[in-house]
């Protein structure tokens, strides 16, 4: 699994790591879909809630991850 800049940079400062990434991805609370169709995972990374965003022609790129109210 690979992370665009922006992904690296908001996953450092949650202070998470790729495996956290990979746990939401496996076992996410909710998904759905952004106005392009880029899948996006919402889940947990420690009492942290996120939200990833995959990329849509490259399902193994991390586009962002957002922390989520």
């Amino acid at each position: 699994m690979r992370l665009t800049r922006h992904a690296k940079n908001e996953l450092r400062s949650l202070q998470a790591t790729l495996a956290d990434v990979e746990e939401v991805i496996a076992r996410p609370t909710s998904t759905d879909r952004d106005q392009d169709g880029k899948p996006r995972y919402v889940g947990y990374f420690g009492d942290v809630r996120v939200r990833v965003v995959v990329a849509l022609d490259e399902p193994d790129v991390i586009v962002t991850i957002h922390k989520r109210r």
